[in-house]
């Protein structure tokens, strides 16, 4: 298949950028980037405050709050063509006039939330596979932050509990949205110690590539491949093709798991990171279209 004429946008979460009421949600709290530029890189990489953008706030159990997060967000960056598409359930997803908003639209922008609540309202609708075909022949952009972006690969963590020590068995994985078949993500990374559960990820789907997001953080991903850091910290890439030695397959659940010549490379602003052939470079010795 050719090389998608769209981007993608996955970020990390943000909860530690919301200036308003500590005990809002964290939902809430995610949706806020205006201290590390997230949003306006965003709209950059469309069509800058012209642009006209649908917000998919499906992964939320507050999407009405959420929804109006994102108006106010984008109008004060001074886009005013942003609408919120309200999906509570797999049979609302290809009703109204859906189809046509997607048609219409310069990017969407998934919520965070919970990732198989958005993985099972748009799993096998007609609007995912409408978002698909922009993204893949058309300059259409697709953003998500937290479980917007975790959900985005071929393969999802549906769950995990999080750790300092790799324990076998603590993972549960799930079809994703597919936007990124050669990758796994997962999000609010060092702050929630996600280490383990996406290396183990990695181990029980050999061949994939791990992406960790922490807050305020995020990639642009161009051409399927190439991965450009923005925001204001790292993101991690895990690449477990060269393990040499690991009792994973031997142990049983629950057993502590040692690993050999695991690769880890830390993007952040200024770096790049070529996602098939698995080479880290600077934004300066790449060409971006």
């Amino acid at each position: 298949m050719a090389a998608p004429k769209g981007k993608l946008i996955p970020i990390g979460g943000g909860e530690a950028k919301y200036q308003g009421n500590n005990e809002a949600s964290s939902e809430v709290r995610d949706s806020l980037f205006f201290d590390s530029g997230i949003l306006t890189e965003f709209l950059a990489e469309v069509k800058g405050t012209d642009s006209r953008i649908e917000v998919i706030p499906a992964a939320s159990e507050i999407p009405e709050e959420v929804g109006k997060d994102y108006l106010d967000a984008f109008h004060k960056l001074g886009c005013k063509h942003v609408h919120i598409m309200q999906i509570n359930s797999a049979e609302e997803a290809d009703k109204g006039d859906h189809l046509q908003r997607i048609a219409r639209a310069d990017g969407v922008f998934f919520s965070g939330g919970d990732q198989t609540k958005l993985i099972d309202k748009l799993l096998d609708s007609q609007l995912l596979k409408k978002i698909h075909e922009r993204y893949q022949n058309e300059d259409f952009v697709i953003a998500g932050t937290s479980a917007g972006a975790a959900a985005m690969p071929r393969l999802a963590i549906k769950d995990g509990k999080s750790g300092e020590s790799l324990i076998k068995g603590l993972i549960e994985t799930e079809k994703g949205l597919s936007f990124l078949p050669e990758a796994i993500i997962d999000t609010h990374f060092m702050q929630r110690s996600r280490l383990p559960r996406l290396v183990e990820s990695l181990l029980r789907n050999p061949g994939l590539l791990g992406i960790g997001l922490c807050v305020d953080s995020g990639v642009v991903i161009s051409q399927g491949d190439v991965m450009r850091a923005i925001g204001s910290g790292g993101v991690f890439i895990v690449v477990a093709d060269d393990v040499r030695d690991t009792n994973y397959y031997e142990v049983p659940e629950l057993e502590p798991v040692f690993v050999n010549n695991l690769r880890v490379n830390i993007l952040a602003k200024g770096a790049v990171y070529y996602l098939k052939d698995r080479i880290f470079t600077r934004a300066e010795e790449t060409a971006f279209s």
